[in-house]
């Protein structure tokens, strides 16, 4: 099978975000990734939980903050214990299929470096997930060797791949969500170099937005935007599917879009031949309902990616929705204040 990274046709810039690692909590080394992106294209800085933050300066001199997040963290594992047969006992974060787990290839990321090791999973008799990675040592005291403690983070180590067709740019891939956000980020980051904006542009990298955007929240306090995007994945289900552009939310458990701001999200797009889906959901939720509710209440509006097999590590997703990301989002920038006085009472 052709390797993602050998494809000429593929930014490596996608590739970094799609295996560098950083679960929730441990967002290192994907931050330091996105920080040296960014900082090619504006100030950088940082919120006190770690969200990284740059910000572009508008042209003009009366200007509105506008607040386009992803978030950096991924679902992932963290060592539990050591069981006597020599397996390393996992806690799973957002991972809930134990079986599509099964047998798939991991590292251990500890403070001596890495450890490959295959997660194996399973149910107790209680019907309690089970998740441990055998590193082929049959006593703790082998383990212990390679320096793994409990509290260390573990990720899928899977390459991502094409999928069908090459020219439909379909890709699999653990952490599609949401490195699919990340790369989105860059993309904005390099037009905005080529077509500078009006008003001021704040693209942020939060942190721990799988345990509940917490990140998101101390960022928004911090930049106090008049009016945020809010980038993520959400499911290929019922009228959403991946190739057909952004979506947007128009109610989760934690916001609900109005009306008129949903009349004039899909016209912009039509008049402007993006094409558009929008989701209804009762359950789940994004940054977005984190940020709706920073500082005295902030105009938020969730634009997503669809993807396959959410929280797995094979999720599938569409760089030609990427794209479609960026140009509707420039195209809202553009706009100025005319979206955020549609939020007014």
């Amino acid at each position: 099978m052709e390797k993602f990274k050998k494809m000429d046709s593929i930014d490596e810039k996608l590739y970094n975000c799609l295996t560098i690692p950083g679960m929730s909590g441990h967002e290192g080394p994907i931050r330091k990734f996105i920080q040296e992106e960014l900082s090619n294209y504006g100030e950088i800085y940082f919120d006190n939980l770690g969200s990284v933050i740059c910000k572009i300066s508008g042209t003009r001199p009366t200007r509105i903050k506008w607040y386009i997040s992803a978030h950096l963290d991924t679902c992932g594992f963290i060592v539990h214990s050591i069981h006597k047969t020599g397996y390393i006992n996992c806690i799973s974060f957002g991972y809930n299929n134990h079986e599509v787990c099964n047998d798939q290839p991991v590292k251990i990321i500890t403070s001596n470096g890495s450890v490959n090791g295959i997660m194996r999973t399973s149910l107790d008799r209680n019907k309690r997930k089970i998740f441990q990675i055998d590193i082929n040592a049959k006593k703790p005291e082998i383990v212990k060797k390679f320096g793994i403690l409990g509290g260390d983070p573990v990720h899928f180590a899977n390459e991502p791949y094409w999928i069908g067709s090459s020219e439909d740019e379909v890709i699999c891939s653990p952490r599609l969500d949401n490195r699919l956000g990340l790369y989105e980020l860059i993309l904005l980051a390099q037009t905005f170099q080529h077509r500078p904006p009006e008003d001021d542009i704040f693209l942020v990298g939060t942190v721990e937005e799988e345990v509940g955007g917490r990140g998101a929240q101390t960022s928004a306090t911090m930049i106090q935007p008049d009016i945020a995007l809010i980038l993520d994945a959400t499911y290929e289900e019922g009228p959403v599917s991946i190739n057909n552009g952004p979506v947007i939310t128009l109610s989760d458990a934690a916001g609900i879009l109005p009306i008129k701001i949903r009349d004039y999200l899909l016209d912009l797009a039509k008049r402007n031949t993006i094409p558009i889906q929008t989701e209804v959901w009762n359950i789940g939720q994004t940054d977005a309902g984190r940020v709706r509710i920073a500082n005295t209440g902030i105009p938020t509006i969730p634009i997503l990616t669809a993807t396959k097999n959410n929280h797995s590590p094979k999720e599938i997703g569409s760089i030609k929705d990427c794209r479609a990301v960026v140009q509707y989002i420039e195209l809202l920038v553009s706009t100025g204040s005319a979206l955020l006085n549609l939020f007014h009472p």
